[in-house]
This record gives structure tokens, sequence and C-alpha cells, in this order.
């Protein structure tokens, strides 16, 4: 069984996820299990996660925890309707 990962918010992220109500397990379920991984720019990547009728997109920092398995600072995310 694989370990759960160790997410941390920006502040940014924070605040986002009050405004667009974003559900935190969407975000988990997007960096466990991606549908797809997009490279971003300056060391963050994208992932996406299809969730019934929506898409999770999330952005994370690949550089802050670089050497620490697991972790991810998590940048900001939206939803994306079909």
């Amino acid at each position: 069984m694989s370990k759960l990962p160790k997410i941390f918010l920006t502040n940014h992220a924070k605040m986002r996820m009050v405004d667009r109500l974003v559900d935190f397990d969407h975000i988990k379920q997007a960096i466990v299990k991606p549908d797809g991984v997009l490279s971003s720019f300056l060391g963050k990547i994208k992932v996406i996660k299809k969730l019934g009728n929506r898409i999770i997109v999330v952005v994370y920092s690949d550089y802050k925890f670089k050497n620490r398995e697991n972790e991810y600072l998590i940048i900001s995310f939206y939803y994306i309707d079909e």
C-alpha cells in the first residue's frame, strides 16, 4: 500500500480553496493518481484528474520538495467543467 502524500498549500492555494470551493480530496486524488501530467514553467508541474463531469487541474512545485519523497507544495488548482 502506498503512503498517502503530504500536501502543503501556499497561502495563495489556501485562499483559492475557499474562493473556488475545492474539495481537498480531489487535490489528493489528482496528485496520487493523475490522468495526465504536464510540465509547466519554472519547476512547476500540472496534473489533471477527471472527477465525474469535472476536471481538476492542480499545479505544484517540483523544485521545493525535490529531494523529499511523496511531499508536494500545492501552488494552485481549479476545476474545468466539461
